[in-house]
């Protein structure tokens, strides 16, 4: 599938950044918030992502999101309303 090529793209990029760090990474899936180029991602694409970081000894959690009635979980602040100009 396209998004696990993206998921394994983006997590080679996390990798290759901090060679030979001994990592933690928190996965937070993003809260939707009806943005037309930012969805949160499924349950399986967060699952796949951290199953891939895994297989290369990185070692995760996936967070509960919690705010998400309010657009408004773990510092992502947001509105439904469009910007008066």
């Amino acid at each position: 599938p396209e998004a696990a090529e993206e998921l394994a793209e983006f997590a080679k990029v996390i990798i290759d950044s901090v060679p030979g760090a001994k990592l933690v990474v928190n996965l937070i899936p993003f809260n939707d918030i009806g943005h037309p180029t930012y969805r949160k991602p499924s349950d399986e694409d967060v699952k796949v992502f951290q199953n891939i970081l895994w297989e290369r000894s990185i070692f995760t959690h996936i967070r509960t999101t919690r705010g998400d009635d309010e657009s408004a979980a773990c510092g992502q602040l947001a509105t439904k309303k469009e910007k008066v100009r």
